[in-house]
């Protein structure tokens, strides 16, 4: 055996980020490796809107969605594997299970899709873990598979022969999730040797090795009845009403021998429910019928899928032009789509407008606020724009059917689990300004007539409506009256105009001139730069103080807030992520930023704060909306410092927000909202799909847009070429 055939290197630090040799890889890869319990959470497993489940640091699954509990996920807490040598038991996870002994240490290197896992064990025999699912850049079909490889490296440590057994338990899913209390079972042979648990409805799972001939088949596992110490002798019976089920093998290892065995864990639950009234059948079921044709699948294509995996992860981590930890959080946060992410071949009752490509969306956290939003898909759809554009024209289709007759775009699609009841007449001055640069991203990304036919006459009527929130018809967006929502921090309300939403309105009215110009509208262009320019001047003689942008202006009451809002540059980087000319002129970039970094970067160590007032105090009136550090801003303003040629700055922004969330917080699956600006604790939210806008920085640290990345050499097209490589 090697005895250096580890899945990864293990130092007895703690966690931090570092480069290091990893099973699989050519060069040197990037991450945090925590011990058991050192992550709030582990890293989920599945795929896009196939529903996930968590492999937790201390080998335990955790909180579960496959058969449908999306909002919140169910919690398993459950030890899912176990080795036997002679009359000892080793749980492969840091829990106590009467009659078997736990794990002395886990060592957890998660890097999306896959999690790695080495264990320490005071036993005749090491092992390690490797869990993935399939997730592809560039192709969305595979990506939507349900089910995950359990890579279980079984390594002979002594000079002696050892004989032992390896027992793999899933808990299947409660009465509620599939629709019945019995529960069939059949047996399968050959390349998926295990067994097939069915419930109701077509609803079913499978465990089973591949590739092995000899394997015992039993019920659920449990530490109720002990049966964990019992994996040598023999497997618990299973019942008719019993969900759970359990597979076996036993082996005998040389000296020194290493062996790889693997189990595959697929499940099938065609159809959620979204409303009383609507349902919709999992994408996945127009590619498989049952749980097994997806063991078959994963069976047959697993060495082949998991090069591809590899092979994308690897040009991440040899980016050396891009900071140690950025290349690992590019990588992991990508796990936020398979926490949030729906995706429907249809609804019943079936909607046409739907039926090409599906019914696609994000929810912004399945656990804090269960809405597809499309402020979290301005902050973070680029991974769909990248890697997915068909998922991401699928999403957009959703705002356009739902755009009002007045042109008003719907601030989210639906609550929970459902895609079909838009929210309107809330965080009106940014939504349709949202929703333009949308579609704009899906354009630059494809070049292509097809999206401007498709799209332009939405971005029209989202633009005409806009206009109708200038009131006094300077160009600049009016605020909504209190009490609704009137710009993005829905709980802080301003009043008159303001320079946030308006960077927006700016940028979308150069996005949608550009598009215009692209298809030929050319009286559509024309009345886009006469509202831009206009715009562009109004903004300048209301909002901007001398050294930054007012918060807001109320010209006809003369009120008006001077607090520094951080990111009230938003339009600009957005400007920039489409390669177009400045939303601010230069000079005021400058100035802007140079007031924020003296203001706000010093008041506190975890972030940024969102807001300060000029004597440096905290504006208390908009509670932790103005108060504390939102996230996505904070990356948002980042990528604003490196547009406008100040990356070390935009570097140490970045890097102590996400030093705190996965070091300190040690929530690097389970991304926040809002940051306490004191304490470094999570204020709010969880599992936020806002933060792949991390996304966005390796394009402002390389000076590259959406086009130049995607095109020929960019840093995105490295990506999907080297997938596409493995594919051939």
């Amino acid at each position: 055996m090697n005895l250096d055939a580890k899945l990864f290197t293990i130092d007895g630090e703690g966690p931090r980020w570092r480069d290091f040799p990893a099973d699989g890889f050519s060069g040197r890869v990037c991450g945090v490796i925590y011990r058991g319990g050192e992550s709030s959470c582990g890293m989920p497993l599945g795929g896009i809107g196939t529903g996930c489940m968590d492999l937790d640091t201390d080998g335990t699954l955790g909180r579960c969605s496959i058969f449908n509990s999306f909002t919140p996920p169910r919690v398993l807490s459950a030890p899912f594997l176990a080795i036997a040598v002679r009359d000892r038991v080793w749980i492969l996870a840091k829990q106590t299970v009467p009659g078997s002994e736990s794990v002395r240490e886990t060592h957890y290197w998660g890097h999306y899709p896959v999690a790695d896992i080495e264990f320490e064990l005071d036993a005749p025999v090491s092992a390690g873990l490797r869990a993935w699912s399939p997730f592809l850049p560039g192709d969305s079909a595979l990506s939507n598979t349900p089910g995950i490889v359990f890579e279980v490296r079984l390594r002979n440590v002594t000079n002696i022969a050892v004989t032992g057994s390896l027992a793999l338990g899933f808990p299947g899913p409660e009465d509620q999730e599939s629709g019945a209390s019995a529960y069939r079972r059949r047996a399968l042979t050959g390349l998926t040797n295990g067994v097939e648990v069915t419930a109701a409805k077509d609803v079913g799972y499978v465990l089973a090795a591949i590739g092995e001939e000899r394997i015992r088949r039993g019920g659920k596992l449990s530490a109720a009845n002990r049966s964990w110490g019992e994996i040598v002798r023999q497997l618990p019976d299973s019942s008719d009403d019993d969900a759970g089920a359990s597979v076996a093998l036993d082996f005998t290892l040389a000296p020194y021998e290493a062996r790889t065995v693997r189990f595959v864990l697929t499940w099938y639950c065609p159809c959620w429910k979204g409303t009383e009234y609507r349902h919709y059948l999992h994408a996945y079921s127009e590619r498989f019928t049952s749980a097994s044709d997806v063991a078959e699948f994963l069976a047959r294509e697993h060495d082949h899928l998991l090069k591809r995996i590899l092979a994308w992860q690897g040009v991440v981590f040899s980016a050396e032009e891009l900071p140690v930890w950025l290349r690992d959080q590019l990588v992991n946060v990508l796990h936020t789509i398979t926490e949030d992410a729906f995706w429907a071949r249809d609804s019943i009752p079936s909607s046409d407008w739907c039926t090409h490509g599906g019914i696609f969306g994000l929810t912004e956290s399945p656990r804090s606020v269960p809405h597809v939003a499309i402020p979290s898909d301005w902050y973070g759809s680029l991974p769909l724009v990248f890697f997915f554009p068909d998922l991401f024209a699928s999403l957009l289709r959703g705002y356009a059917h739902y755009q009002l007759s007045t042109g008003e775009i719907p601030l989210g699609l639906g609550w929970n689990a459902d895609l079909g009841s838009p929210i309107y007449d809330f965080l009106r001055t940014t939504n349709g300004s949202n929703f333009v640069d949308l579609v704009g991203r899906l354009w630059h990304r494809n070049r292509d007539e097809k999206t401007l036919v498709e799209f332009l006459p939405a971005v029209k009527k989202a633009v005409a409506f806009m206009q109708t929130l200038d009131r006094d018809h300077d160009g600049l967006l009016d605020l909504d009256p209190w009490p609704t929502g009137n710009q993005f921090y829905g709980a802080w309300h301003w009043v008159g105009t303001a320079a946030h939403p308006n960077g927006f309105w700016i940028a979308a009215l150069l996005i949608a001139e550009q598009m215009a110009h692209a298809a030929g509208d050319v009286a559509f262009a024309h009345d886009c730069r006469i509202v831009l320019d206009k715009a562009r001047e109004s903004l300048e003689t209301k909002l901007w103080n001398g050294t930054y942008y007012l918060l807001y202006h109320d010209t006809k009451t003369g009120e008006q807030s001077d607090t520094i809002l951080s990111n009230q540059l938003a339009g600009q980087w957005l400007a920039s992520l489409h390669g177009l000319p400045h939303v601010f002129p230069p000079d005021h970039v400058q100035q802007t930023l140079e007031t924020v970094r003296r203001m706000a970067l010093p008041a506190s160590p975890w972030g940024v704060l969102n807001a300060t007032r000029p004597d440096g105090s905290v504006d208390e009136s908009g509670g932790r909306h103005s108060t504390d550090i939102f996230t996505g801003e904070t990356i948002c303003l980042a990528c604003t410092f490196a547009c406008a040629g100040d990356s070390e700055t935009a570097e140490e922004i970045a890097h102590k927000l996400m030093e705190n969330i996965a070091l300190r917080q040690r929530a690097a699956w389970d991304m926040p909202n809002i940051i306490d600006r004191e304490t470094g604790e999570v204020a709010y939210g969880t599992d936020f799909y806002q933060m792949m806008i991390l996304w966005a920085l390796p394009l402002a640290f390389l000076s590259q847009d959406i086009t130049t990345a995607c095109g020929p050499g960019g840093f995105i097209d490295r990506i999907l070429s080297a997938a596409r490589q493995q594919s051939a």
